[in-house]
């Protein structure tokens, strides 16, 4: 961030800021606004149904995931390297995989050898939705370079929307516009179930304990990933077990107030062990039996 925009962010009012971002937001989507005007298709698709929405938290490890194979299923960012994956995705029930929008600390080769590893491990009949932003290195940006994906059917959704709990509107989750930017592609899946008209939405590997552990290796169900080397050391060097207290408030606030727009679904926390005490717990043999 150059001076000027530390400038900015402390010296303007909250209000005032949030309308200027928002507006940039909205320039910048204008060149993606007829490819995402498509997620109009989707809109109550799955009106009444229920899905599952997979992360990579080290719970996730302790469930049998082979019955997902028979549900409508969000399989999210590096789910694929689950050993289950090929089986969970092979149903005949439609079955999504999304990734948030990149940013750095990631270079343009890191996501590329990510993107082209997800590539060759992603049945053709996968729905993917791929996340979009003002950086000039993004997905789109990727898959254009180094032909990527050019089998696949694919929505584009488009992120960067400042949330203010205290003006939260739910025309900043309609997925045919700029929507909420958010800190984790689960608030991302949650928004698109909605938009989906999923009737329940069910939360697996959402363990959102980061803090608990000592070893960036520890804390998902895999040790590594291409995409993910050093992380969070690069990216909040020393400073993470800090801000995490601070990105996990954000995250919160935004599952509670998403969650809230209407009665018309119910989004309930399936991971054996969670911090996320937002939603409803409830066991995964449960819902499956």
């Amino acid at each position: 961030m150059t001076k000027l925009k530390q400038k900015l962010k402390y010296y303007l009012p909250p209000i005032v800021l949030d309308k200027l971002i928002n507006l940039k937001v909205y320039k910048d989507f204008l060149k993606y606004k007829k490819l995402v005007s498509k997620n109009n298709e989707l809109k109550n698709i799955h009106k009444g149904k229920r899905c599952f929405i997979l992360g990579s938290g080290t719970s996730i490890e302790d469930e049998d995931l082979k019955p997902l194979k028979n549900e409508i299923v969000f399989a999210l960012n590096n789910f694929y390297v689950h050993k289950d994956f090929a089986e969970i995705i092979s149903g005949d029930m439609p079955k999504y995989y999304m990734t948030a929008p990149i940013h750095p600390p990631q270079t343009e080769q890191e996501w590329k050898k990510w993107f082209y590893d997800m590539e060759q491990n992603i049945p053709f009949n996968t729905n993917m939705l791929f996340g979009l932003n003002g950086n000039h290195v993004n997905i789109k940006y990727i898959f254009d370079k180094y032909q990527l994906f050019t089998n696949h059917k694919i929505n584009w959704y488009y992120s960067g929307i400042r949330f203010n709990k205290n003006a939260f509107s739910e025309n900043f989750m309609d997925i045919t516009k700029p929507i909420y930017g958010c800190q984790t592609v689960s608030l991302y899946a949650l928004m698109m179930a909605i938009y989906m008209g999923f009737k329940e939405i069910y939360l697996l590997g959402m363990d959102h304990n980061y803090l608990l552990y000592d070893r960036e290796a520890d804390m998902r169900m895999y040790d590594n990933a291409i995409h993910q080397h050093d992380e969070l050391k690069r990216t909040f060097g020393d400073d993470f077990y800090t801000e995490e207290f601070l990105r996990q408030y954000d995250i919160f606030i935004k599952y509670k107030s998403f969650s809230k727009i209407n009665k018309d679904f119910l989004v309930f926390n399936t991971s054996s062990i969670s911090l996320l005490r937002v939603f409803p717990k409830i066991k995964l043999k449960e819902v499956l039996k």
